[in-house]
């Protein structure tokens, strides 16, 4: 009976001594946390992950946006997460409190496939994100670069015409052509003309796009080592950042070595770089792997292009219909 009595005291202190710890630990973070936006209830260790989860994402923060308002809290793992969803909010995040919101969180796949996060998509902000933007205006899209890749894009719209002249009176697959058209007019800025492993770099930037987009465990728990570990993210990006630096490094040796003086030199995304860099007045050296890091932006508005290729395929398919119903209204014009 004693020994029954002496084990439940021990076990009353333990858990009064726990309830005590918590107790001090929630007032502590109650004090340190910040005033943050309405959001879900937070679970243990991954927070709200089940609350944003779902195939549409925008239709699940859509939802839960008309419940706890247009900006909102969510704790996706260890990131702390605020949700803008009305154009109010929106401004303010992006325009009157954007020094506040330019911080980029950690992503494993922009860390390694974009070379340290050192292209204007992924680099923090600071000297360095500011002189890539000061560069991108203006020696990239100038009025004056963009008009000097003029002769591209006629060239490009010609050839599709073209192509499609010669299939007059037959059935032909619009979106294929439309993705030619953005495929030749966006690589053909980016590296002039074809260049050794053309295809297969652009696969691989799709692949990697894939990678970086997907859902991770690492991201959400940077700090983890061991996810990272049993994920395997890890070795699958470094041996897919292998393949793309050699393909890179062969484009750049290319454009370095031709000395022909022809076609679109100077007016394209690398040689314009290569330019920037030789020139040597710049606060924050421009090295090899940051030019190759910001190719993979060129590469990647490519492949953002194919979904407006897709849409303006949709578009131009409606013609014909657009023509059946303004028909109809000339007539009723004419008799009204």
């Amino acid at each position: 009976m004693e020994f029954t009595f002496a084990s439940f005291q021990t076990i009353f202190s333990f858990l009064f001594v726990l309830l005590v710890i918590k107790t001090l630990n929630r007032s502590r973070t109650n004090r340190s946390t910040p005033n943050l936006p309405p959001g879900p209830r937070k679970l243990p260790f991954i927070g709200n992950i089940l609350d944003a989860a779902g195939p549409l994402p925008h239709h699940t923060l859509g939802k839960l946006a008309k419940k706890y308002g247009p900006l909102m809290h969510l704790q996706l793992g260890e990131n702390s997460t605020i949700v803008a969803s009305s154009a109010k909010t929106a401004k303010e995040v992006m325009k009157t409190h954007d020094l506040n919101f330019a911080y980029r969180p950690f992503l494993l796949a922009a860390h390694i496939l974009a070379y340290k996060s050192t292209n204007i998509m992924f680099s923090p902000y600071g000297d360095y994100w500011r002189q890539l933007r000061r560069i991108c205006n203006t020696e990239l899209l100038s009025s004056k670069h963009v008009q000097s890749l003029r002769p591209i894009r006629e060239q490009e719209v010609s050839n599709l015409i073209h192509t499609i002249s010669k299939r007059s009176g037959s059935v032909i697959d619009l979106s294929e052509f439309i993705y030619a058209l953005t495929y030749g007019i966006t690589t053909r800025s980016v590296f002039g003309k074809k260049v050794k492993h053309q295809e297969a770099l652009i696969s691989l930037v799709g692949e990697s796009i894939a990678s970086a987009g997907g859902f991770t465990l690492t991201d959400l728990y940077p700090s983890s080592k061991v996810i990272s570990f049993l994920s395997g993210f890890r070795p699958k990006l470094e041996k897919m950042h292998q393949r793309l630096d050699k393909m890179l490094n062969d484009v750049i040796e290319e454009h370095k070595t031709n000395e022909d003086g022809q076609g679109d030199a100077n007016h394209l995304l690398v040689d314009a770089l290569l330019k920037v860099q030789e020139c040597g007045n710049l606060e924050v050296p421009l090295t090899v792997d940051n030019i190759k890091a910001i190719i993979l932006v060129g590469k990647f508005l490519f492949l953002f292009k194919v979904s407006v290729s897709v849409y303006l395929s949709y578009l131009l398919s409606q013609t014909g219909q657009v023509k059946l119903k303004c028909c109809p209204l000339k007539k009723m014009g004419r008799t009204g």
